[in-house]
């Protein structure tokens, strides 16, 4: 599973990372700081699922969501936030916003096999 992490955070980019890379069959492909960085390597990158941060400067995770799913309508978008989660989905594959601390090894696998995906 080719997996692009996206957070404006440092140190969470660093921490979903290594969750991604304790998941048997996912590897991490890319990482971008910022919605535009994400937009400007994923045609590059080809993800099948997307980690990203919805408070960001400039484009918000929202909005990067939108635009992303518009542009790679087969890959993944998992919204994450360190604040509270919600349970709005919004269109295409954009998934519910989920908090960054439930995210584990078990969890990732768990969700992509919900999403229809295989290992």
């Amino acid at each position: 599973m080719r997996v692009l992490v996206v957070d404006d955070s440092e140190v969470y980019r660093y921490a979903l990372c290594a969750v991604v890379a304790a998941t048997h069959g996912f590897e991490v492909v890319g990482t971008a700081s910022s919605g535009r960085e994400a937009l400007d390597v994923a045609s590059l990158l080809d993800p099948q699922l997307v980690l990203l941060d919805v408070h960001m400067p400039g484009l918000d995770g929202f909005q990067t969501a939108r635009r992303f799913c518009h542009r790679h309508p087969d890959a993944v978008v998992l919204l994450l936030t360190a604040s509270r989660p919600t349970s709005t989905t919004t269109a295409g594959a954009v998934q519910v916003v989920e908090d960054k601390g439930t995210l584990s090894p078990q969890w990732l696998t768990d969700f992509w096999l919900r999403q229809g995906g295989s290992r």
